[in-house]
Order: structure tokens, then C-alpha cells, then sequence
């Protein structure tokens, strides 16, 4: 049985995923509530002012609260301040969109960005979108690190694995994905190309603490697969792998950075279950 915590955060999410927002019936749905209790629970969050209705019997949306909540919280922690630097240097280097992600538990979010390209042809800032761990260059740094027993399962929770995507030649299997993460274990960066969005392509390489080599973040370069080949991307290797040890470097000194490294401490993983 569902908390009324659970519940709560259920209706946000589905909230969260319908920014032009949505009626009662469609969010009691998407979050596996009784009307009733969606109409008690919106109530609530009206009244916190993290939730707002378009009029009597109109559409639910977030308001800006929760948003500026974590930017709060952001800048609080000095995380973004450590590291923006660092990737706005990479940015003028690559001049395409460099993409940093850390791992908060094992969960990986992408929590900064810095975009290097011109207007036009480019990919913009896309903060607080889902790491899809099988497709995306910063989620196969990730698994990368893990065993392949804890790498299957983190991808087995997602539940993503071989469902229809927006790449063209997503992996689709357990055993092509244990022998890609083979070959970034070897060569210590990961590739995504035409993966998790049609045109576009990344590479990667891992963050990891200077003390025992865990695995703390991800920086990637995200670009058009139209003015970039595998060949080229897999050049900006040496620049990524200068930003990583910049930010692992000064990301010690954040309270937050030094807390996740105490609890992720761990000798660094190689291929096995």
C-alpha cells in the first residue's frame, strides 16, 4: 500500500510530465489514484502553493516553487559554482553542448550544462530530463563502473531497455549492453550515437573521487551526428578527461560532493557479477 507520501509525489510526477497541463480524470489516472483523492491531494498542493488550476474546473499545472526549490538547494551547495567554469572552458573548446551529470544515490541526473554552439544546428540545455542508462553516453560511463550484475539491474528497474525509442539504433539487448560496457571499460569513455535522440551523439567520460576511484559524475559533449562522426567525437576525449580531473579536483571542497563521495566510496568495479 501506497504512502500518502507516495501518493503525493506520484500526482507531482504526473504533473510534472504534462507542462501544458491536464485535467483532474487524466492525473488521477497517470498516478494510479481514486478521483477523489487526486481532487483532496491537488487541494493540498494548491494550497502550498505548488500547484495551480485554471480556473474553477480547469487544467492542473507545478507552479515555479518546486523548481526554485532545487535551484535553492543548488546554489546553496556551491556544486554548480565548482564546476561551471570547467564546463563553459570545454564549451568554447568543443563549441557544441557540454552536459554534467552526478550521481545522487544511484540515481544519475543532470544537474549543469553549458552550451558551446552557435545558433542553428545545435541541442539546448535540457536540465532535469531522465538519464536513460542503455542509451545515453553519460548513463554507459555509469554502468560502466558498476559490475555487470549491478548494471543489469539498474537498467532492468528503468524498464527501458529494448522498448521503442526516438534513436535509430538504440541497444536492445542485455548481451549487446554488457559487451558495450566492456568496450568502455577498455577504453574508458562512452559513445552514444543515434541512441537516445535521432541526430544526435555523445561521448563521455566518468568522474571519479581521488580517493579510491569512485565513481561521483559524468561530463559529455552532446552534438549534431550531421557535423560529427564517431571518429571525431571519440577525438575530444583528451578535453573531456582534462575537464573530469578539474572538477574532481575542486568538487572536494563542496559539502555536498564530499558527503556523496563518503557514501559511494567503493574500490572502483571491473567486469563481473
Amino acid at each position: 500500500m501506497r504512502s500518502a507520501v507516495d501518493r503525493i509525489f506520484d500526482l507531482l510526477e504526473a504533473i510534472a510530465t504534462r507542462p501544458a497541463g491536464a485535467a483532474l480524470n487524466e492525473l488521477a489516472a497517470a498516478a494510479q489514484l481514486a478521483k477523489p483523492t487526486a481532487h483532496r491531494l491537488l487541494a493540498d498542493l494548491i494550497a502550498r502553493g505548488l500547484v495551480r488550476q485554471d480556473g474553477p474546473n480547469g487544467d492542473y499545472s507545478l507552479t515555479l516553487e518546486i523548481a526554485l526549490l532545487g535551484f535553492r538547494h543548488l546554489a546553496g551547495t556551491g556544486f554548480l559554482d565548482i564546476c561551471q567554469p570547467a564546463l563553459d572552458r570545454l564549451a568554447g573548446t568543443a563549441g557544441e553542448l557540454i552536459r554534467l551529470s552526478w550521481l545522487d544515490g544511484e540515481r544519475l541526473a543532470i544537474v549543469a550544462e553549458s552550451q558551446g554552439a552557435k545558433p542553428g544546428l545545435r541541442f539546448d540545455a535540457n536540465l532535469g530530463r531522465p538519464v536513460v542508462l542503455h542509451s545515453m553516453a553519460v548513463g554507459k560511463a555509469y554502468l560502466a563502473s558498476l559490475t555487470d550484475a549491478e548494471a543489469l539491474a539498474r537498467v532492468r528497474a528503468q524498464g527501458l531497455l529494448g522498448k521503442a525509442e526516438a534513436g535509430a539504433s538504440p541497444i536492445r539487448t542485455e548481451a549487446d549492453l554488457l559487451a558495450e560496457l566492456e568496450r568502455v571499460r577498455r577504453c574508458g569513455h562512452a559513445l552514444a550515437y543515434n541512441e537516445a535522440d535521432p541526430g544526435a551523439g555523445a561521448v563521455a567520460v566518468p568522474i571519479k573521487a581521488a580517493d579510491g576511484g569512485a565513481f561521483l559524475g559524468a561530463i559529455a559533449v552532446v552534438v549534431p551526428t550531421a557535423r560529427w562522426t564517431r571518429e571525431a567525437l571519440a577525438g575530444l576525449v583528451p578535453d573531456l578527461r582534462e575537464a573530469a580531473r578539474d572538477i574532481a579536483g575542486k568538487a572536494v571542497v563542496a559539502p555536498y560532493c564530499r558527503k556523496g563521495a563518503q557514501v559511494l566510496r567503493r574500490p572502483a568495479n571491473s567486469k563481473g557479477s
